[in-house]
């Protein structure tokens, strides 16, 4: 459960910051590189994405032994 919710957290921060980073070098003058955070921004969402399965198949394990179980 603490991987799966750590991996959620950390890819929130990454989504974050890569959408904050990506506003402001849109509004720049500088015109930096855009393609880091692009990556930044698919690598958080695909840690969420992670994390929120592990939460998933974490849960519906503790409901299939509590099943059994009863």
């Amino acid at each position: 459960m603490f991987v799966g919710r750590a991996l959620y957290l950390l890819g929130m921060a990454f989504v974050f910051f890569s959408v904050l980073g990506i506003i402001m070098v849109l509004f720049s003058d500088s015109g930096g590189d855009i393609a880091l955070l692009i990556f930044a921004l698919l690598n958080g969402l695909i840690a969420m994405g992670v994390g929120d399965i592990v939460i998933d198949l974490n849960y519906r394990q503790r409901l299939e032994k509590r099943d059994k179980e009863v």
